[in-house]
């Protein structure tokens, strides 16, 4: 019992001293007291918030929303009067301010004048987002702030539920005449499809008839070649006709000499005369063939014309309504954003754009195949007039060679007479040279004619084959146009039948304005928060308390005489011991009988609160032991630099890098994480594992005490800072 020598005789001394009873139980009391009020104080802030004044300032207008009026600055403010998480005070805006400045407010909701005329601003060319202006009085109190600004943010978020269901139900509202309308656009581009069929299967006869119009211009061509040849041919032999007519008037008075001569000569005019009449004849008839027929190829053009007029304005008609189907569309898409987002619609929107971009190159083409067939009307209209006038020169040809043919009959007849009459013979030679001029000139103008005539059917030839390249285009177009006006049909149609399945009822509504509910799981909620602070409380309590106690028991001395280093070592640990497990049962006793504190198990948290009380306690003991009154102070720092590395309040992500490089290396880290298992989370194996860390930590101060003692002489008595010596 020596090794108790010192533990025996300094209790007998406190029990023989009341005042070291009543100081004893003081200390033994002060962890409690720390803890008891810390927690007590703080134990469930947050249901206290119906205290906490909010000032409500509603300066709104109020607006009209689909056609009727609504204040919604006044619902809401209906809504906040029904709502007792806060004490909600509704004041006007000068009442807000002084109470501000003054701190009776912790925060003030300011409803601007213009909130229902931005949250009905939906449907307007300039939406603008409603806006609520919340400020905190945070140089009141940081954390009123704080919550202040978490309780807006819900009350935002449910106003926002309010005004986007009121949205929803509008948008709803217009889905039916959605359906409505691409219902009748679905029946239009089915129309615009039946009429690009009947389109291209006109367009394709035409490329027909264009192909046989190319080839009959071609054939015209290399005819009227043939005609200019043998024109040339009848202008050279009518040059020689009057060149041999001007011979004959000056050979007049030879051909009185050699009058038999001329009479021979004479049957042979009559014989080429009679040939040069018969082809003449051939020729007149030929002229007016071709007339003719020039005649009919101009009313052929004027017929194709006036058909490409009405084709051109039909396809204008059909370009114009497929441009409004895509103008119409472009407009819904920019009336309904979410419309507009739709995969669907975004290629139907494509698809009729293509179709009006198709319409108008089959507009362009048919204007080019108009503008030929002009072309080819006023080249027709040419070779007709310039046939006439070859018509009517060989008219007069014909004539004029049935006269030649007379005139030599009767020459021939009047040999006998010619002699005797050799003046009017001669007169007669001097009119057949100048019937002879006129008929060059005839034929040069049958020539010309003829020229013309030419390049008018190799312009029409042109104008053809112009006509043909179009009809060409336009009939590899049309199955585009038929395909592309098909498929509108059938994506206008379906839009129209998914637009008409969309439901308006309140669950869609509802759906659509609040479309992500949170469940909340508990499992690990600490739902009281006296529970969520209470293990760094407890820490810091029992710290101070150990703190506390070396102040009034010396951690060195003993008056007990004859103590050694070993027995003063076993007395002074004794007595550490026991005041810091009884510190830590009071303080558990009292949390779980009169503060209600609930844990997940009474026994182990009993137990990890006197490991942790120990641990602290041999701690100071320790510096105390060896540094004495500046050991003190030691314990003091270290109090502070746990307190702000050991993630007691904030998580310690939130912490300086200093305090989370402190954070492993501190007692104090593991007391509060522990407590927390033990109280909240019911984690009982890390509970272990916490304990175990502590007790390392009580056995190094543990060591370094039991080295202090063993290598030093004991002292006569304590040093104490109270006046009663123990």
């Amino acid at each position: 019992m020596k090794g108790f020598q010192v533990f025996t005789g300094e209790f007998r001394h406190f029990i023989r001293t009341p005042m070291i009873i009543v100081t004893f139980a003081a200390v033994a009391l002060v962890p409690i007291l720390y803890s008891g009020f810390l927690i007590r104080g703080t134990w469930d802030p947050y249901g206290q918030l119906a205290d906490l004044p909010i000032a409500v300032v509603n300066e709104d207008q109020g607006a009209a929303f689909e056609g009727k009026p609504r204040q919604i600055g006044t619902e809401f403010v209906d809504e906040l009067k029904s709502n007792e998480q806060f004490s909600w005070q509704f004041v006007n805006a000068g009442e807000a301010a002084s109470g501000m400045k003054s701190n009776r407010y912790y925060g003030t909701i300011t409803i601007p004048a213009s909130f229902s005329a931005d949250a009905a601003s939906l449907d307007s060319d300039h939406p603008k987002q409603a806006e609520i202006e919340f400020e905190s009085n945070s140089f009141n109190n940081f954390i009123a702030g704080q919550i202040g600004e978490n309780a807006i943010k819900e009350l935002r978020n449910r106003l926002s539920t309010t005004l986007t269901e009121a949205y929803s139900r509008t948008i709803f509202a217009q889905f039916e005449t959605i359906a409505t309308g691409f219902s009748d656009a679905g029946k239009g581009a089915g129309d615009l499809h039946e009429g690009a069929r009947s389109l291209g299967d006109g367009i394709h006869k035409l490329k027909v008839n264009m192909d046989t119009l190319a080839s009959g211009t071609s054939q015209a061509s290399s005819g009227i070649g043939q005609l200019q040849t043998g024109a040339n041919q009848l202008k050279t032999g009518a040059s020689a006709l009057g060149q041999g007519a001007g011979d004959l008037a000056s050979g007049a008075k030879q051909l009185q000499d050699a009058g038999t001569k001329l009479e021979q000569g004479a049957a042979s005019a009559i014989t080429g005369s009679q040939t040069l009449s018969d082809g003449l004849r051939a020729f007149k008839n030929g002229a007016d063939q071709l007339s003719a027929g020039l005649k009919t190829a101009a009313d052929g053009s004027r017929s194709l014309e006036t058909g490409l007029t009405a084709s051109a304005a039909a396809s204008a008609d059909v370009a114009d309504g497929a441009g409004e189907v895509a103008s119409g569309l472009d407009q819904l898409a920019s009336a309904n954003p979410e419309l507009a987002a739709d995969a669907g619609f975004q290629k139907l929107l494509a698809a009729s754009k293509a179709v009006a971009e198709g319409s108008k190159q089959l507009n362009a083409a048919q204007k080019q195949l108009l503008a030929g067939s002009k072309t080819l009307a006023s080249g027709n209209g040419t070779l007709a007039s310039g046939a006439d006038t070859l018509s009517g020169s060989a008219r007069q040809l014909a004539e004029g060679a049935d006269q030649l043919h007379a005139g030599q009959q009767q020459l021939h007849t009047g040999l006998h007479a010619f002699n005797a009459k050799l003046p009017a013979i001669a007169d007669g030679a001097r009119k057949l040279s100048k019937g002879a001029d006129q008929l060059n000139g005839g034929i040069g103008g049958l020539a010309s004619g003829i020229g013309k005539l030419a390049a008018g059917v190799d312009k029409a030839a042109d104008g053809a084959q112009q006509l043909d390249s179009g009809a060409a285009e336009l009939d590899a177009g049309a199955p585009k146009l038929v395909d592309g006006s098909g498929r509108l049909a059938d994506q206008l149609n379906e839009a129209a039948s998914k637009t008409a399945a969309v439901k308006a009822d309140d669950a869609a509504v509802q759906m659509l304005a609040d479309p992500v509910k949170i469940t909340s799981i508990d499992d690990r909620k600490v739902t009281v928060y006296g529970n969520g602070i209470a293990p760094y409380f407890i820490s810091m309590s029992l710290y101070a308390g150990a703190l506390v106690f070396t102040t009034i028991y010396a951690a060195r001395g003993t008056r007990v005489a004859g103590a050694t280093g070993p027995r003063l070592l076993v007395g002074k640990l004794l007595v550490f011991v026991i005041m810091s497990i009884v510190q830590s049962l009071i303080v558990c006793t009292v949390l779980l009988a009169l503060l209600g504190l609930k844990v997940q198990h009474i026994p182990l948290f009993y137990l990890f609160t006197v490991v942790t009380g120990l641990t602290f306690m041999l701690i100071v003991q320790m510096l105390v032991t060896w540094l004495d009154q500046p050991g003190r102070f030691v314990v003091l720092v270290v109090m502070i630099f746990q307190l702000a590395s050991s993630a007691g309040t904030f998580p310690l992500e939130l912490l300086p890098g200093w305090a989370k490089a402190m954070h492993p290396w501190l007692p104090m880290s593991y007391s509060i994480q522990g407590l927390r298992d033990v109280i909240s989370s019911g984690d009982f194996n890390r509970v272990w594992h916490q304990m175990g860390i502590l007790s390392l930590f009580a056995a190094g101060a543990l060591i370094l005490t039991c080295v202090y003692f063993l290598t030093r002489k004991p002292e006569a008595e304590g040093e104490q800072l109270m006046p009663a010596r123990i």
